[in-house]
């Protein structure tokens, strides 16, 4: 089994496959043009594998505008996920999975960086580039949100059920200003956490509401009628994924984030969803704990990069004129 020839498959080829959705919401078009939408540097670049049996295996990932010529490709960017999908838009099999990524990281571009879905059968790659471990929790839903809320911490459960007593209500946000509001909650958030500005701009998050839209919802947990908890949903085939999060400090004794799981839990399970992704939570070891007594299990996957010694020099001295606060280019 050998891939003869790797190409840039065009976009709108690309949204004819999502016909069926990727399993996970960032291995689908939606997520590469949002993140084109809010940043210049990005293109959606799929990368087609042609193989000598006839196969034909798609890997989503998106391509780095940069100068000189140089061809960087992520699959994908600011942590999200990729797998390898056939001509029908389906996960492909392993054999085919493992090879096509094990050869766009060995020839595509001056700089690849694979991260392989945590949940995908593509996990055996095997490639002698350097390889980053991470870890995300997940929820199974496989016997539905009842079995998923029994095994949920005992604690956990009962402060979800004493939000709702206390008069915290849960759903999907349909107010025409929730990604500002939303946004705002984030921001105040990250200061709390001992960050600047959130991981990620407005203008990415209107670009996923725009691009999205019913596979990304934004959801807030009320109390007389304001939001003082909320999340960014992201939704594949498979997964939700609990993208973002943020709660309003001074509300935290009325555990909204544990109703507010619950009812993703649900709304999750009602979709016929497999997993529940609450992301990493790496350095955060109280936030690990909030997702264990959920009853989510830890995950343990990889990501692959390998690039050119001429282009590990160049990104190196771009890297030094930005420190030095020099123009680049």
């Amino acid at each position: 089994m050998h891939v003869r020839r790797i190409n840039e498959l065009p976009t709108d080829a690309w949204s004819r496959l999502d016909r069926r959705p990727a399993p996970t919401f960032q291995a689908r078009p939606a997520w590469a043009l949002a993140l084109a939408d809010s940043n210049p540097a990005y293109a959606p670049a799929p990368l087609e594998c042609e193989f000598d049996d006839g196969a034909r295996i798609v890997v989503p990932a998106v391509r780095s505008r940069a100068p000189f010529g140089w061809r960087a490709y992520s699959g994908t960017p600011l942590g999200g996920y990729t797998v390898a999908l056939d001509k029908d838009g389906g996960l492909a099999d392993a054999a085919h999975a493992d090879a096509a990524m094990q050869a766009i990281l060995a020839r595509a571009g001056h700089s690849v960086v694979l991260t392989p879905w945590p949940m995908s059968a593509s996990m055996s790659v095997s490639f002698p580039g350097i390889a980053t471990e991470h870890e995300t929790s997940v929820v199974d839903l496989a016997g539905g949100a009842d079995a998923a809320l029994a095994r949920m911490d005992g604690k956990c459960r009962r402060m979800a059920g004493q939000a709702e007593r206390r008069g915290v209500q849960c759903s999907r946000a349909t107010r025409p200003d929730a990604v500002d509001v939303y946004y705002a909650m984030l921001e105040e958030s990250a200061i709390r956490w001992g960050r600047a500005t959130p991981t990620f701009s407005k203008r990415l998050l209107q670009a996923l509401a725009a691009r999205g839209g019913d596979d990304v919802e934004i959801w807030f947990a009320t109390f007389e009628g304001e939001p003082i908890a909320g999340g960014v949903m992201l939704y594949g085939a498979d997964e939700a994924n609990f993208w973002s999060a943020a709660m309003r400090s001074e509300f935290g004794t009325l555990r909204p984030s544990n109703a507010l799981n619950v009812a993703l839990i649900k709304a999750a399970a009602e979709r016929g969803l497999r997993w529940y992704n609450l992301g990493s939570s790496e350095g955060l070891p109280g936030v690990a704990r909030f997702k264990e007594g959920l009853g989510a299990a830890a995950v343990r996957y990889v990501t692959w990069k390998r690039e050119s010694p001429l282009y590990a020099m160049y990104r190196a001295a771009r890297q030094r004129r930005s420190r030095a606060g020099e123009p680049r280019e």
